[in-house]
């Protein structure tokens, strides 16, 4: 099987099948990367805007890092104008994503839908921490991207990535007690970090 590179030469050399086999390869996770903070019917469209975004600088990208940290960044970017072409639209101001979350945004996410209940107690407390939180945790635990990489991602430097990732795993386990609490229930016994991992749709 020819890895990512290659099938990024080839593809840059004019193999039309291998630019696919490329998308092919990243569609499941980047299909996960927008299921999980944006309504069902916006996720294809998403999906398309970020492979055509990829193709239209595929000439651009010099390999610095992978191709998936490079077609992440470009779903980031297109997920984060979506939002705010949204705000336009819709007469408002727009928000803030380092503090505003997809529950304040009105989006009602796919990935909610037949989730198990543990796992879709995660989800909707994943989508209630700040849009920059829930990426960089969704990134570091289910695509298992570095520091590195997540920083590549979201055009940060590392040392703002584990900053953010300490105050999001903060503010999900505050939010999770919140809920498990008006359940009654505790989340005394809970292992947030492997609660993340199992959230992953």
């Amino acid at each position: 099987m020819r890895s990512d590179n290659e099938l990024l030469a080839a593809w840059r050399d004019g193999d039309t099948r291998a630019g696919k086999e490329l998308f092919e390869r990243h569609f499941t996770a980047l299909r996960r990367f927008f299921a999980n903070k944006v309504d069902l019917h916006e996720v294809e469209d998403l999906m398309q805007r970020s492979f055509m975004g990829c193709v239209e600088a595929v000439e651009r990208f010099r390999g610095d890092s992978s191709f998936r940290t490079f077609l992440f960044a470009i779903g980031r970017r297109q997920l984060y104008k979506h939002f705010r072409d949204q705000r336009v639209k819709e007469g408002r101001r727009s928000d803030d994503l380092s503090v505003t979350s997809v529950a304040e945004l009105g989006r009602t996410p796919s990935s909610i839908m037949g989730a198990q209940q543990e796992q879709a107690l995660m989800l909707q407390a994943l989508q209630r921490i700040s849009v920059d939180h829930q990426t960089v945790l969704e990134l570091h635990y289910w695509e298992q991207l570095s520091t590195e990489e997540i920083a590549e991602v979201c055009d940060v430097a590392p040392a703002t990535v584990r900053t953010r990732l300490h105050r999001a795993r903060h503010a999900l386990r505050e939010t999770l007690e919140a809920d498990l609490k008006a359940r009654g229930r505790s989340i005394e016994h809970l292992d947030v970090d492997a609660a993340a991992v199992a959230a992953r749709p």
